[in-house]
């Protein structure tokens, strides 16, 4: 998930005093309450973790790469524990001059471009298949989690004004048709099925997939007709909106399972953390999870975005997120790989906030079951 267009909005927001806010209705008393920590509606998952892969720019993530992202073990605690329950394999362009989603590279991705992504995804010995591993090894250690790890992975958004995607059944589809855009989207689920089926990951399960446009200006047209293909195979249908999204106040009616808002609140130090308020604020309005979000500026710029990292956790917890929401975790694409391998005391600290806070949110799961 590229953070540019939160970014900019953010920026908007601090320059254009309350607009933001007034968009997103945040200053509104909060009266509903958030996507659940874990329910139906997110196939269980309470804490889902970005994992960039694709581009060629991407890590290709082998078991090691992934091994801190499903377990850890505190220097206080001899039990290792299980981590994140969720996996979204997210990406947005291939850094070859195609994209999935608008504004990110010079063209939109064609067919082939799409196909090899999902190729990318389900690599031998890498990004899912590694995981599978890792998670073997893991539970021959201690012991396999009370619930199975799943994954979400990523569905390009079919560019509204394409017209060299390619052919489907020997008919050249055009983009301004929304049937053609949706028949692109029905085309690629079908692949990433089969993939899955020749994978045959033995300790993961496919949860279902994700919108990556991070918002629906272009895409009210078709999302409710995609959603109903993926509800049709038993998936469920994810999006992390942008701060001010269009669309994000309406994700049940576009026809998204579970949507998770971003605050957008690290990358830009003028703003104050009161964003973070303001966010769980809109995310209870609208029965949202929220979105962790740092990168590794919290470690090589730590005194300007360390403690804005702390703002999330700190902010999430007053708002009781901690204890009530689903949560998608935005790392920068490997942070918190860099974090736990570093040998700077600072940097694995952070990592270990981080690893316990989902760590205490798994807990309180099985705590329940």
């Amino acid at each position: 998930m590229a953070r540019l267009r939160g970014l900019i909005f953010g920026l908007m927001s601090v320059l254009i005093v309350g607009w933001g806010d007034s968009v997103s209705g945040a200053t509104a008393p909060a009266s509903g309450a958030y996507l659940p920590l874990s329910s139906p509606r997110t196939a269980g998952i309470a804490d889902l973790v970005l994992i960039y892969q694709g581009g060629t720019h991407r890590r290709a993530w082998t078991p090691d790469e992934l091994a801190p992202y499903v377990s850890f073990k505190a220097p206080d605690n001899p039990r290792e524990q299980w981590l994140f329950d969720g996996f979204l394999f997210i990406e947005f362009k291939d850094n070859r001059g195609r994209e999935y989603a608008r504004g990110y590279q010079q063209k939109p991705g064609r067919k082939e471009d799409w196909l090899w992504l999902i190729e990318r995804h389900f690599e031998k010995g890498h990004a899912i298949d590694a995981l599978d591993q890792v998670v073997a090894r893991t539970a021959e250690r201690i012991g396999a989690p009370l619930r199975r790890r799943q994954v979400v992975l990523t569905l390009p958004e079919p560019i509204h004004d394409q017209r060299d995607w390619g052919e489907l059944d020997g008919r050249p589809l055009d983009f301004a048709n929304p049937d053609d855009r949706i028949a692109a989207c029905a085309w690629h689920i079908r692949i990433a099925l089969a993939r899955w089926e020749t994978l045959a990951p033995r300790h993961l399960d496919l949860a279902g997939f994700y919108w990556v446009a991070e918002h629906s200006a272009h895409g009210n047209a078709i999302l409710p007709r995609v959603a109903a293909d993926i509800h049709a195979i038993g998936k469920r249908f994810y999006w992390i909106p942008y701060w001010a999204a269009a669309g994000a106040a309406n994700w049940q009616k576009l026809g998204f399972d579970a949507a998770y808002q971003q605050p957008n609140h690290f990358f830009n130090p003028e703003i104050p953390d009161q964003r973070i308020d303001l966010a769980c604020a809109f995310a209870r309005t609208n029965g949202m999870g929220l979105e962790f979000e740092c990168d590794w500026r919290a470690v090589q710029s730590a005194d300007v975005f360390r403690p804005r990292l702390h703002a999330y956790l700190q902010g999430f917890e007053r708002n009781g997120v901690q204890t009530q929401a689903a949560m998608a975790y935005y790392e920068g694409g490997g942070a918190l790989l860099r974090m736990a391998q570093s040998d700077d005391p600072e940097a694995w600290a952070l990592y270990q906030a981080v690893a316990r806070w989902v760590a205490s949110r798994q807990q309180r799961i099985e705590t329940r079951r």
